[in-house]
């Protein structure tokens, strides 16, 4: 069932498992544990279909590279899929591994551990196909791709588009008629009661200071990238905290648009290109050429763009080495991949919201220098492109943007609560688990250590079905 806390709360509830925040991670993981029999309490902050007065308490303060810290979070039921623009694609092999130039260790499992589920996260996201290559698009798409040799280190990837899925709104019916499951919206975490290693109850209050405590086996933190962390930092006894990386390795994807190429008119890029399917393709590098070159795992996006009127008739009348006339114009858009930098972090600020919680402070790190290996790749990329008698480019950036330049950006929060294959190297483990408490556990993207470019929903669908799988078990072993 769905109920409104600002109409009436008890001061005790009682669950198998209590999850806070309602987005896809915590939605999805709602319903998998009550398909499984487990009672669950989800708790969220916001309104069925507004945030109401709640939506100030993501405001706060900032330092280093300009964010929208306010305007790129959404805090009512479904979070922030609530302007998610549907862009679905797994994170590639080479993110789940190490590389020597990061500053931090990638994933504490291999790829193989999340493909079953990221073929449950694409029915929950309504995507019809599981199919992430250019082969899996037909003849047609081989066709109208730039063909470069493997050589290069380079190779064609496929990103896939939900309606977008907006998940408070798809569910919505499912948690209503679920039996086994209390959701209450506009009621906010905001303490835990702690023992010495294991979470006791959690208090939740309301903006107009109504309380309750609700108790639970098991707790589920799935506030999002940002709010996971300030929830732990906010607390008395930061759990979690114990190699000081609660907060740490703030990430988000960041745009490039580095230049203009002008090659057949013909080619498959852009979304809406190939008929009758919603796919977009991109370029991105092999995980030779990232290692190598000490690169990053970024992807370069092709969309059609007006001639240059710079350009004489004869120049776009000439031909590629293939033969095929020169006429289409494409302007070069690059998604670049992060790096966990310790010194990118969320701390509390002095001011508290109208819960009488500390605001967050985000400082992003993201200096010029960040920008460098996204040059590298897009020099070696232009290299291949013109080598093959492909395409001509024409570079319009050479530079990073200043410190105080506005950077294009996904709305990823992620990296805050990282994953690890050790204690001194993370929050929590494999399973989502924070490394010191035995019943406290963390979903969504603040999990991820490494992020490479894809857009994190799948993956943070995966990983919230996978949890609920886990969970249960757990449960299981204490009847």
């Amino acid at each position: 069932m769905i109920r409104d806390a600002l109409t009436g709360l008890p001061a005790e509830i009682e669950a198998d498992v209590c999850i806070c925040g309602a987005g896809p991670a915590g939605i999805v993981s709602a319903l998998e544990l009550a398909r499984r029999g487990r009672r669950v309490v989800l708790v969220e902050g916001g309104g069925l279909d507004a945030p109401g007065d709640a939506q100030s308490v993501y405001d706060g303060e900032l330092s280093g590279r300009p964010y929208p810290l306010l305007g790129s979070r959404l805090r009512w039921l479904g979070g922030t899929s609530n302007h998610w623009g549907g862009w679905v694609k797994p994170l590639d092999d080479q993110d789940f591994r190490d590389k020597p130039h990061y500053p931090m260790p990638a994933w504490p499992f291999g790829p193989e551990e999340l493909r079953p589920w990221y073929a449950e996260a694409a029915r929950w996201c309504e995507i019809d196909s599981v199919e992430y290559t250019p082969e899996s698009l037909g003849r047609e798409a081989h066709r109208r791709l730039l063909g470069l040799e493997q050589s290069t280190g380079f190779t064609n990837r496929v990103f896939r588009f939900s309606p977008p899925t907006r998940f408070g709104r798809r569910y919505r019916d499912d948690l209503e008629q679920s039996e086994n499951i209390d959701c209450l919206v506009n009621l906010n975490a905001v303490e835990l009661t702690e023992g010495e290693d294991r979470v006791h109850a959690l208090v939740a209050r309301t903006v107009s200071g109504q309380q309750c405590t609700i108790r639970a086996r098991q707790f589920v933190l799935a506030m999002g990238g940002i709010e996971n962390a300030r929830f732990l930092l906010n607390q008395a006894s930061v759990p979690g905290n114990h190699a000081d990386l609660v907060g740490r390795c703030f990430m988000d994807h960041y745009g490039f648009t580095p230049g203009k190429m002008l090659s057949s008119s013909n080619l498959a890029y852009e979304r809406g290109s190939l008929t009758g399917q919603d796919v977009m393709l991109v370029m991105s590098p092999t995980e030779s050429l990232v290692g190598e070159g000490e690169l990053r795992n970024s992807c370069i996006m092709l969309r059609a763009d007006s001639p240059d009127s710079l350009l004489a008739p004869e120049y776009w009348e000439s031909q590629l080495f293939g033969g095929e006339q020169l006429g289409g114009m494409h302007g070069i858009g690059m998604i670049n991949e992060p790096l966990p930098h310790r010194q990118s972090r969320i701390t509390l600020s002095d001011e508290r919201d109208m819960l009488g919680m500390r605001r967050t402070h985000l400082h992003w790190h993201l200096p010029k220098t960040e920008f460098e290996p996204v040059l590298a790749l897009f020099n070696r990329w232009t290299t291949a492109v013109s080598r093959a008698g492909l395409a001509r480019v024409r570079h319009l950036k050479d530079s990073a943007p200043e410190l105080s330049a506005h950077v294009g950006i996904g709305y990823h929060h992620m990296g805050t609560t990282r994953m690890s294959a050790a204690p001194e190297y993370g929050v929590s483990d494999a399973d989502g688990r924070c490394w010191d408490r035995d019943n406290l556990y963390l979903a969504g993207s603040s999990l991820f250590p490494h992020v490479g470019y894809s857009n994190p929903t799948l993956t943070i669908v995966a990983l919230a079905a996978r949890l609920a799988q886990h969970l249960s078990g757990r449960l299981e072993s204490y009847a």
